[in-house]
């Protein structure tokens, strides 16, 4: 159901620095322009790849490890970071990344940037968090952060995508 990608791109950047960086973009960028937003609190807008080339590398080279080719393109492509600082209750909605009106391959995925033992839970199992791995899944399944209080900052990169291969 969720397969795992090691992320070389991320890994090679992701200190103090780069998540100081991905927490004042998050922080000053809104997530969307809904009245009432039902996000959680500190979540960015959905083109953090664009602001950060080495995040939208690093999703360019998932997809070409994922689907063994470079022949495809992104018709839709939301990036967003997630952060909840240290004592934070994380917000437990139950979702999926799905675009009702768009055809082609529907992927969705996380990555954790700082430790943390809180994951993502679907409906028949839960991610153990690695920091620096994509975990990806098709974006019609159910999932939600786990329950629970951050015992210390918590930045997460998210996806929701749709595929076409190009012939």
């Amino acid at each position: 159901m969720v397969e795992v990608f090691d992320c070389p791109y991320i890994s090679k950047v992701n200190n103090k620095q780069f998540q100081q960086d991905l927490i004042n973009y998050t922080k000053e960028t809104k997530c969307c322009d809904m009245e009432v937003c039902t996000h959680p609190k500190i979540q960015s807008d959905l083109k953090i790849d664009q602001a950060f080339s080495v995040i939208d590398n690093s999703i360019n080279n998932l997809f070409k490890t994922y689907l063994g080719a470079d022949n495809f393109i992104f018709t839709k492509k939301n990036v967003w970071g997630y952060y909840a600082s240290k004592g934070s209750q994380l917000q437990n909605v139950v979702h999926n990344h799905m675009f009702k009106k768009e055809k082609g391959l529907q992927i969705s995925a996380v990555m954790y940037i700082t430790p943390t033992k809180l994951g993502t839970s679907f409906a028949d199992f839960k991610i153990e968090p690695e920091i620096n791995k994509w975990y990806l899944w098709h974006s019609g399944l159910y999932h939600h952060p786990e329950d629970g209080v951050t015992p210390k900052d918590r930045i997460v990169l998210a996806l929701s995508s749709v595929i076409n291969i190009c012939t």
